[in-house]
């Protein structure tokens, strides 16, 4: 029986809608802001001179930005499925050429990993586990993140996450994220926590023992 997908209302390979939803994202997503700092923040508590960076879903590179700007990383590989959004990332991150790696890579395909190269500090993402489209895709994406991670490696996941009782299709899409943290634990992860809840989203973290 085939999975039943929760349809999108977005258009990603749009240029002209992604440059509208670009445009308009702080505005009706104004924790957004806070969220970056704390990124941020929780980057630099690990005790490494310089962190080789992965961030899944980059979008726009507004959160690679943050992060460019605020840790000392020698190397930050972002994928994202949608070309238009990679190339809003390569512009806005045009000063940092020499530390970034772009690649196109839609991460609900089995296999994606095999484009990237493991060995990752750090594995971040704002707002793009949930275009996995189903929540039952999460547990195999979060070992797939696992793998990526070198040992004291750190994740920081930042998703739409349901309530207690979820109704309509938040139920089928999203987690809770007591569901969250419960599957970074069966993956492998060690103290998984929840940083910073922002609206109806939750940044939460775990470490590759």
């Amino acid at each position: 029986m085939s999975l039943k997908e929760v349809p999108s209302d977005h258009d990603f390979f749009d240029p002209a809608y992604v440059k509208q939803w670009t445009d308009s994202i702080i505005r009706y997503r104004p924790e957004r802001q806070q969220l970056f700092k704390v990124f941020a923040a929780e980057a630099a508590r690990i005790k490494k001179a310089s962190l080789s960076v992965f961030e899944l879903g980059c979008g726009p590179g507004f959160l690679a930005e943050a992060l460019l700007q605020n840790c000392q990383s020698a190397r930050y590989t972002l994928i994202d499925f949608s070309p238009q959004m990679l190339e809003l990332s390569r512009s806005r991150l045009a000063r940092f050429k020499d530390r970034t790696v772009f690649i196109q890579l839609d991460f609900k395909k089995d296999d994606w990993t095999v484009a990237v190269p493991a060995g990752f500090d750090l594995v971040v993402s704002l707002q793009a586990v949930h275009e996995l489209r189903h929540a039952s895709r999460i547990p195999k994406l979060y070992e797939q993140l696992y793998s990526l991670l070198v040992p004291g490696g750190s994740i920081l996941i930042c998703d739409h996450v349901n309530s207690s009782s979820p109704s309509g299709h938040r139920a089928a899409h999203f987690m809770t994220v007591e569901e969250h943290l419960a599957t970074f634990k069966d993956v492998g992860f060690i103290k998984p926590r929840e940083i910073c809840p922002a609206a109806d989203l939750s940044l939460m973290a775990a470490e590759k023992p």
